[in-house]
Protein backbone atom coordinates (compact mmCIF):
# COMPACT_ATOMS: atom_id res chain seq x y z
CA UNK A 1 0.00 0.00 0.00
CA UNK A 2 3.28 2.52 1.02
CA UNK A 3 4.29 2.13 -2.98
CA UNK A 4 0.56 3.02 -4.22
CA UNK A 5 0.82 5.96 -2.50
CA UNK A 6 4.26 7.27 -3.42
CA UNK A 7 2.50 6.62 -7.10
CA UNK A 8 -0.46 8.64 -6.12
CA UNK A 9 1.85 11.38 -4.78
CA UNK A 10 4.78 11.29 -7.70
CA UNK A 11 2.08 11.69 -10.06
CA UNK A 12 -0.09 14.40 -8.07
CA UNK A 13 3.73 16.57 -7.69
CA UNK A 14 4.34 15.57 -11.49
CA UNK A 15 0.77 17.34 -12.74
CA UNK A 16 1.03 20.60 -10.25
CA UNK A 17 4.42 21.24 -11.89
CA UNK A 18 3.73 20.60 -15.39
CA UNK A 19 -0.14 22.97 -14.30
CA UNK A 20 2.68 25.56 -13.31
CA UNK A 21 5.17 25.40 -15.98
CA UNK A 22 4.14 23.01 -19.01
CA UNK A 23 7.26 23.72 -20.82
CA UNK A 24 9.41 22.44 -18.23
CA UNK A 25 7.52 18.52 -18.54
CA UNK A 26 8.87 16.52 -20.95
CA UNK A 27 5.54 14.77 -20.51
CA UNK A 28 2.02 15.34 -18.35
CA UNK A 29 2.50 11.87 -16.12
CA UNK A 30 5.92 10.82 -14.58
CA UNK A 31 7.71 8.06 -16.41
CA UNK A 32 6.66 4.15 -15.72
CA UNK A 33 8.66 1.98 -14.14
CA UNK A 34 9.53 -0.40 -17.26
CA UNK A 35 11.49 3.05 -18.36
CA UNK A 36 13.01 3.54 -15.57
CA UNK A 37 14.53 0.10 -15.61
CA UNK A 38 15.06 -0.15 -18.71
CA UNK A 39 17.38 3.00 -18.89
CA UNK A 40 18.86 1.95 -15.41
CA UNK A 41 20.12 -1.46 -17.15
CA UNK A 42 22.01 1.00 -19.92
CA UNK A 43 24.12 2.56 -17.11
CA UNK A 44 27.60 2.36 -17.30
CA UNK A 45 28.81 2.39 -13.32
CA UNK A 46 31.21 0.92 -11.61
CA UNK A 47 32.09 1.48 -8.02
CA UNK A 48 33.82 4.57 -7.26
CA UNK A 49 32.19 5.68 -9.94
CA UNK A 50 29.20 8.13 -9.53
CA UNK A 51 26.16 9.02 -12.03
CA UNK A 52 24.26 11.99 -12.78
CA UNK A 53 20.95 12.65 -13.18
CA UNK A 54 19.96 15.89 -15.23
CA UNK A 55 16.21 16.89 -14.38
CA UNK A 56 14.64 14.95 -11.74
CA UNK A 57 11.41 15.27 -12.23
CA UNK A 58 9.67 13.02 -9.39
CA UNK A 59 12.23 10.49 -9.41
CA UNK A 60 11.06 7.92 -11.39
CA UNK A 61 14.24 7.42 -12.96
CA UNK A 62 15.86 8.33 -9.69
CA UNK A 63 14.77 5.13 -8.44
CA UNK A 64 14.98 2.91 -11.27
CA UNK A 65 18.86 3.82 -10.94
CA UNK A 66 18.47 2.99 -6.90
CA UNK A 67 16.82 -0.52 -7.78
CA UNK A 68 19.60 -1.21 -10.43
CA UNK A 69 21.65 -1.33 -7.46
CA UNK A 70 23.49 2.43 -7.93
CA UNK A 71 24.23 3.43 -4.30
CA UNK A 72 22.81 6.41 -3.17
CA UNK A 73 25.71 8.23 -2.05
CA UNK A 74 26.96 7.45 -5.99
CA UNK A 75 24.01 9.41 -7.18
CA UNK A 76 23.83 13.07 -8.01
CA UNK A 77 20.25 14.42 -9.07
CA UNK A 78 20.50 18.11 -10.67
CA UNK A 79 16.60 20.06 -10.87
CA UNK A 80 16.21 23.56 -11.72
CA UNK A 81 12.77 23.89 -10.61
CA UNK A 82 12.73 24.42 -6.85
CA UNK A 83 9.21 22.22 -6.17
CA UNK A 84 10.23 19.50 -7.64
CA UNK A 85 14.23 19.55 -5.92
CA UNK A 86 12.22 20.11 -2.23
CA UNK A 87 10.08 16.81 -3.36
CA UNK A 88 13.05 14.88 -4.50
CA UNK A 89 15.14 16.00 -1.48
CA UNK A 90 12.04 15.02 1.06
CA UNK A 91 11.54 11.65 -1.29
CA UNK A 92 15.36 10.17 -1.53
CA UNK A 93 17.03 11.61 1.72
CA UNK A 94 19.98 9.57 0.89
CA UNK A 95 20.57 11.05 -2.47
CA UNK A 96 22.84 13.67 -2.82
CA UNK A 97 20.07 16.12 -5.01
CA UNK A 98 21.02 19.19 -5.32
CA UNK A 99 18.65 22.32 -6.91
CA UNK A 100 21.00 23.70 -10.47
CA UNK A 101 21.13 24.28 -14.18
CA UNK A 102 22.43 21.74 -16.26
CA UNK A 103 24.30 24.00 -18.14
CA UNK A 104 26.29 24.88 -14.92
CA UNK A 105 26.85 20.80 -14.47
CA UNK A 106 30.73 21.42 -13.99
CA UNK A 107 30.66 24.25 -11.39
CA UNK A 108 28.32 21.77 -9.89
CA UNK A 109 30.44 19.52 -9.76
CA UNK A 110 32.96 20.77 -8.71
CA UNK A 111 31.59 21.63 -5.28
CA UNK A 112 31.26 17.54 -4.82
CA UNK A 113 33.23 15.11 -4.07
CA UNK A 114 33.31 13.30 -7.52
CA UNK A 115 36.28 11.60 -8.92
CA UNK A 116 34.82 9.57 -11.86
CA UNK A 117 31.42 9.85 -13.84
CA UNK A 118 30.27 6.92 -15.24
CA UNK A 119 27.02 7.81 -16.98
CA UNK A 120 25.01 10.99 -17.63
CA UNK A 121 21.36 10.44 -17.75
CA UNK A 122 19.09 13.18 -19.14
CA UNK A 123 15.41 13.56 -18.69
CA UNK A 124 15.29 16.78 -19.86
CA UNK A 125 12.86 17.88 -21.97
CA UNK A 126 15.86 18.25 -25.01
CA UNK A 127 13.60 18.55 -28.37
CA UNK A 128 12.14 22.00 -26.94
CA UNK A 129 15.24 23.59 -26.10
CA UNK A 130 17.04 26.29 -28.14
CA UNK A 131 20.35 24.73 -29.68
CA UNK A 132 22.84 26.63 -27.30
CA UNK A 133 21.44 24.87 -24.46
CA UNK A 134 21.50 21.24 -25.89
CA UNK A 135 25.05 22.29 -26.82
CA UNK A 136 25.77 23.32 -23.13
CA UNK A 137 23.93 20.24 -21.78
CA UNK A 138 25.70 17.76 -23.99
CA UNK A 139 28.89 19.47 -23.34
CA UNK A 140 28.93 19.67 -20.10
CA UNK A 141 27.93 16.01 -19.53
CA UNK A 142 30.75 14.77 -21.48
CA UNK A 143 32.93 17.07 -19.51
CA UNK A 144 31.73 15.31 -16.91
CA UNK A 145 32.52 11.61 -18.25
CA UNK A 146 35.91 13.33 -18.89
CA UNK A 147 35.41 12.95 -22.67
CA UNK A 148 34.07 9.25 -22.52
CA UNK A 149 31.41 6.97 -21.91
CA UNK A 150 27.94 7.83 -23.20
CA UNK A 151 24.97 10.10 -21.81
CA UNK A 152 21.57 8.52 -22.03
CA UNK A 153 18.27 10.51 -23.00
CA UNK A 154 14.78 9.33 -23.05
CA UNK A 155 12.23 10.64 -25.50
CA UNK A 156 8.89 9.92 -26.85
CA UNK A 157 10.06 10.12 -30.20
CA UNK A 158 12.15 7.49 -32.71
CA UNK A 159 14.07 11.00 -34.16
CA UNK A 160 16.80 11.67 -31.90
CA UNK A 161 15.71 14.79 -29.24
CA UNK A 162 19.02 16.54 -30.09
CA UNK A 163 20.60 17.06 -33.66
CA UNK A 164 23.72 14.39 -32.54
CA UNK A 165 25.62 15.39 -36.03
CA UNK A 166 25.87 19.13 -35.18
CA UNK A 167 26.53 18.57 -31.94
CA UNK A 168 28.96 16.35 -32.99
CA UNK A 169 28.16 13.02 -31.42
CA UNK A 170 26.93 9.57 -32.14
CA UNK A 171 22.90 8.85 -31.29
CA UNK A 172 21.27 5.35 -31.27
CA UNK A 173 18.57 3.92 -29.76
CA UNK A 174 19.41 1.49 -26.68
CA UNK A 175 15.94 1.03 -25.77
CA UNK A 176 12.25 1.44 -26.68
CA UNK A 177 9.74 0.87 -24.00
CA UNK A 178 6.13 0.23 -25.31
CA UNK A 179 4.72 -0.46 -21.83
CA UNK A 180 5.57 3.15 -20.83
CA UNK A 181 2.77 5.79 -21.55
CA UNK A 182 3.45 6.96 -24.28
CA UNK A 183 6.17 4.87 -25.25
CA UNK A 184 9.62 5.97 -25.27
CA UNK A 185 13.10 5.74 -26.69
CA UNK A 186 16.47 5.33 -24.11
CA UNK A 187 18.85 7.55 -26.53
CA UNK A 188 22.26 6.53 -26.46
CA UNK A 189 25.18 9.57 -26.80
CA UNK A 190 28.80 9.26 -27.71
CA UNK A 191 31.59 11.03 -28.48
Amino acid sequence: MMQQSNVVKEGEVFFKQWLRSPKSMGSIIPSSRYLAKALAAEVAWAPGQHVVELGGGTGSITQGLLDRGIPSDNLIVIELETHLYEYLKDRFPGVNVIQGDATRLDEILERQPVSSVGTVVSGLPMVQMPFDFQKAIIDQGFRAMGGKGSMLQYSYSPVSPVPAEKLGIKAEIARLVLLNVPPAFVWRYRR
